[in-house]
């Protein structure tokens, strides 16, 4: 490719001003709070673990029982034990890399208008890099923690995990009983996403959470976005909400004009103080990148991460962990960074015979709920 040694073309060294193993964390370091925010609300990172393996608990809420009344010379009745299997399993690894050819070094530093800064140039380039390993990370994480939630698993197949393992399932143990699913004209939307004859969205939301406040909780229902704007235009939603915001209407068409001439946020509102719990919409896009033999690129296909016509409800504050495995580092002399309190470990290499530099990332972490008998699952359509 080129006669050049390694100094020609060093990104990390001209971007950082230095060649040493704390460069790449230094760099990093330096732009943390540019990488994408993670977003797994209700779960906490667990400690990190050398093994692989996993046993995760599910937690009770801490209402104990109460004493058992006997007579003077009897024993009273032991106390139950906290916690039952969920489920064990093997905490899954991700990787991501990024390559450096001299294409790239030249595109970068030679394609630049003439007077700019090569040490710019190469942290334009490594910046971009590093970010979308980390964001690759963050995201997986967020899909994960999203998956759990809508559909009750976590599950590798060839449209979430392009070139990767497949038919891998991770399940959040969600009750049986906890599910309901809609059928027939019950359906909010039938297959010509008209609203369903029988369908009832209030009075669905209504009656799983009068259920679920039984077990003496509070909660708060998850949903997609794209669904929640289709639910605020269903015909007795949007008269419910006219209802409410009107309670005068001499009619349902009064109603209905008032629920749609209002604005968004009012019709949440409406709709959360008539079902008596929060709403929090999901705005969440995951990417998948795959390669294209025939173009030889790699293409990237755009996921929703909460799934779709599904309304979860969930309660309030912790309901799971994060749990990772402790990364190793094999070389004593590679440069390395740590992110996530070091459960995501980067390296950066170069390899003398392809003439290529190589960033690469790899974590190990799996989000696992931990009171799925308090998580209700609303299929709808």
């Amino acid at each position: 490719m080129w006669s050049n040694d390694k100094s020609f073309f060093d990104v990390l060294s001209m971007a950082s001003g230095s060649s040493d193993s704390y460069a790449l964390q230094t760099f990093i370091d330096a732009f943390k709070e540019r990488y994408n925010k993670l977003e797994v609300n209700g779960f906490a990172w667990a400690a990190p673990q050398h093994d692989f393996s996993f046993q995760q608990l599910s937690k009770e809420y801490g209402i104990n029982g109460m004493a058992t009344y006997v007579d003077i010379d009897s024993s009273g009745t032991p106390i139950t034990t906290e916690g039952v299997e969920l489920q064990t399993g093997n905490i899954p690894r991700m990787k991501k890399y990024a390559a450096f050819d001299e294409k790239d070094y030249r595109k970068e530093l030679l394609v630049t208008a003439v007077g700019s800064d090569p040490q710019a140039s190469a942290q334009r380039l490594l910046f971009n890099a590093v970010k979308k390993l980390i964001d690759s990370h963050t995201n997986s994480l967020t899909y994960q923690r999203h998956q759990m939630v809508s559909a009750g698993k976590f599950e590798l197949t060839a449209a979430n995990n392009a070139g990767g393992i497949t038919g891998t399932v991770f399940k959040a143990s969600i009750p049986t009983k906890n599910i309901i699913t809609k059928t027939g004209t019950a359906k909010w939307w039938d297959g010509d996403n008209a609203d369903g004859t029988a369908s009832d969205p209030i009075k669905d939301l209504k009656d799983i959470g009068e259920k679920a406040e039984e077990r003496g909780s509070a909660y708060h229902w998850e949903v997609d976005k794209i669904t929640f704007n289709r639910l605020l235009r269903h015909a007795k939603v949007v008269q419910a909400i006219g209802y409410h915001m009107f309670p005068q209407a001499a009619s349902a068409t009064v109603a209905n004009n008032v629920s749609t001439n209002s604005g968004r946020d009012a019709q949440k509102a409406a709709l959360e103080a008539i079902i008596g719990f929060p709403i929090v919409v999901i705005d969440s896009i995951s990417r998948v990148d795959s390669f294209d033999k025939a173009k030889n690129i790699v293409v990237g296909k755009e996921v929703r991460s909460f799934k779709p016509n599904v309304l979860t409800l969930v309660p309030d504050g912790q309901i799971g962990e994060i749990l990772s495995v402790v990364p190793l580092k094999v070389d004593p002399n590679g440069s390395y960074a740590d992110y996530y309190s070091g459960r995501l470990l980067m390296s950066y290499g170069y390899n003398t015979t392809k003439k290529t530099q190589v960033i690469e990332t790899e974590m190990t972490a799996l989000v696992v709920p931990d009171k799925p008998k308090y998580m209700y699952q609303l299929n709808i359509a």
